[in-house]
């Protein structure tokens, strides 16, 4: 199978924003307005798997379709029709960013490595089950360690079920630049 995603002449991890971006910009995004070539492509890919349905099965994804993409990769199962969302695969980049590895954790977990945190994750991860599409999201995460108190992240969420009916993952893509990168 001919891979479905190209070389970028970006570096796959990071944005291409302006160096002036400000604390507060951060909320929903339109998908068009998605700047990350990973996201892009992750959104084709993810598209490609629903066809003609609302969104695409868990068992539909083939990890050896998205190894470009692998590092910028979280997929989330959901618990309980959203009670709570456990950590199926994590990424490098997702692990470098938040400074831990999240898999096999809970989203009620997290708040033991990061207070409070759990509490943003669910309300992004229940958005999905929500409003039963994909959304994009960027903004500023605050990273806790003195050197990169910041990082900007852009994000891509994506529902996945076996059918229309129930979402059983959510499928996200993120990539993640520390503030220092901003401030040459």
């Amino acid at each position: 199978m001919a891979s479905l995603f190209k070389k970028s002449p970006v570096p796959p991890d990071v944005l291409t924003l302006s160096r002036s971006v400000p604390e507060n910009a951060s909320g929903v995004i339109g998908l068009d307005a998605l700047e990350s070539p990973i996201l892009r492509q992750g959104l084709e890919y993810w598209r490609r798997l629903r066809g003609d349905r609302r969104f695409p099965a868990r068992q539909d994804i083939m990890p050896r379709d998205l190894a470009p993409l692998l590092r910028n990769v979280v997929l989330i199962r959901v618990l309980d029709g959203g009670e709570d969302y456990e950590y199926r695969i994590v990424g490098d980049a997702h692990v470098i960013s938040h400074g831990f590895s999240m898999q096999g954790l809970k989203v009620s977990d997290v708040d033991k490595y990061s207070p409070g945190y759990g509490a943003v994750l669910k309300s992004l991860y229940d958005r999905v089950l929500r409003k039963r599409e994909p959304y994009a999201f960027r903004g500023w995460m605050e990273r806790g360690d003195e050197k990169k108190k910041y990082i900007y992240s852009e994000s891509l969420f994506m529902p996945m079920g076996a059918d229309d009916s129930v979402i059983d993952h959510v499928l996200n893509f993120s990539v993640y630049t520390p503030r220092d990168s901003f401030e040459r």
